[in-house]
């Protein structure tokens, strides 16, 4: 297995994709978009010529905070999990923003996930655990309520 930062160079590694890697079917359209905007980060793991999983992550400065990182998203094929794969994801991840000097990274998970909550703690860097709240608002929707 290898892992991949994705850029327009190498974005055909996701040709083949295991399921349930992504929510949805990686769309060329959107990996374009996402590819251009050099503030966005996609790492991959491969096996076999097949990605088996990823992390994807936004850096971004803000007017009284250096660069940061924000973990959006790590997904790990179900055949694929418990091997380590998440971590591996997640270091390299941080360490690529390290490399990229942000200051800071940070992420956010459903309190009851288990196994995401014992893959962040498992990662080389110790995170500092808060308590949050977070709101989703449906912006697609039709209209308010």
């Amino acid at each position: 297995m290898t892992l991949h930062l994705v850029t327009p160079e190498n974005a055909h590694l996701l040709g083949s994709v295991a399921p349930d890697v992504f929510d949805n079917e990686v769309r060329p359209d959107l990996l374009r978009e996402f590819l251009g905007n050099p503030m966005n980060h996609l790492v991959v793991a491969v096996a076999g010529g097949t990605v088996v999983g990823m992390a994807s992550a936004i850096s971004y400065v803000h007017p009284d905070k250096p660069l940061q990182l924000f973990v959006n998203e790590v997904g790990v094929a179900t055949a694929h999990r418990r091997r380590g794969i998440g971590k591996l994801l997640m270091d390299f991840l941080l360490d690529h923003a390290e490399r990229l000097g942000c200051t800071d990274a940070w992420l956010g998970t459903e309190a009851d996930n288990v196994a995401a909550l014992a893959l962040y703690r498992a990662t080389r860097r110790r995170p500092k655990e808060e308590q949050v709240v977070v709101f989703t608002y449906d912006l697609a929707g039709a209209g308010t309520t």
